[in-house]
């Protein structure tokens, strides 16, 4: 059977769309025992559009949802920039997300992690994060990890990577990741919160510029940050801008943050934004 054939028709943009509802998908997938996320990316290269990513149209094209489809992000941190990462670019259709995180959830992550809630508490941050995506998107492929990045986690964590996203919240780690991911030519969007304020910038494999000329010789996190807690519009919107970032790269278009320290000012409302010198 011709996938166009299961399909059906909607008018979106002033165009005709072919488009197919997930349980389509699923059904053949099922039927040709192959993977969901198999089974959407044969129906996006056959020209038809899985109906839940309509709205994507007009700010990407078709193929670009291709794209997305076969694109795979490393997502270190399922907490409170993790979490509102991965629902954004599951819900953009990233056809393999892998999560990543050693924690469980506790009742004072619920001000700000979108996987913590009463039904999750206590539970593996990385496992019930796959789970609520898995809902969310049954069309990609979650992989959940329920480990720290370190040096024996690293090469399965970040294989296949097309870009990684620094979702963590200390700066051993961090560096760690960034080293890492730079020695297997992988993009890095780092993000960090703290109250009223949050910041993020892209390194690029071939980057000139590093965390150290963020951080400078500090290793680990001034006592000062974490006494100013994390409020959860904070994380929402810097979690926002490194999933758009990740779509960026993704898509192949210029990355908005390489080598530039961009930093949330919350009291103000401003975002200010400068080079970053090695």
């Amino acid at each position: 059977m011709k996938l166009r054939e299961l399909a059906h028709t909607v008018s979106y943009g002033g165009e005709d769309r072919l488009v197919v509802e997930d349980g389509t998908v699923l059904a053949w997938a099922e039927r040709e025992k192959i993977p969901p996320w198999e089974a959407q990316n044969s129906f996006l290269e056959e020209g038809v559009l899985p109906l839940r990513y309509l709205k994507n149209l007009q700010g990407i094209d078709l193929s670009d949802q291709q794209r997305l489809g076969r694109s795979s992000v490393f997502i270190c941190g399922c907490g409170g920039l993790g979490g509102v990462i991965a629902h954004l670019l599951a819900r953009c259709g990233v056809g393999h997300l892998r999560i990543a995180d050693g924690d469980r959830f506790e009742l004072t992550n619920c001000n700000r992690q979108w996987f913590c809630h009463s039904g999750s508490l206590g539970r593996s941050k990385a496992r019930a994060g796959a789970e609520q995506l898995a809902a969310m998107n049954p069309l990609i492929r979650i992989e959940a990890m329920e480990d720290t990045f370190r040096s024996e986690t690293a090469a399965v964590m970040l294989d296949g990577a097309d870009a990684a996203m620094d979702a963590l919240d200390n700066l051993e780690t961090r560096f760690f990741l960034e080293e890492a991911c730079r020695a297997r030519g992988i993009p890095l969007v780092h993000g960090a919160v703290a109250g009223w304020w949050g910041q993020l910038v892209t390194l690029l494999p071939d980057s000139r510029c590093s965390l150290s000329d963020l951080y400078g010789g500090r290793k680990r996190r001034d006592p000062a940050e974490e006494a100013m807690g994390v409020l959860g519009v904070t994380a929402s919107l810097v979690g926002s801008l490194q999933a758009m970032e990740a779509l960026r790269l993704l898509l192949h278009r210029a990355p908005a943050y390489a080598d530039r320290f961009v930093y949330f000012d919350g009291d103000s409302g401003l975002i200010h934004a400068m080079a970053l010198s090695p």
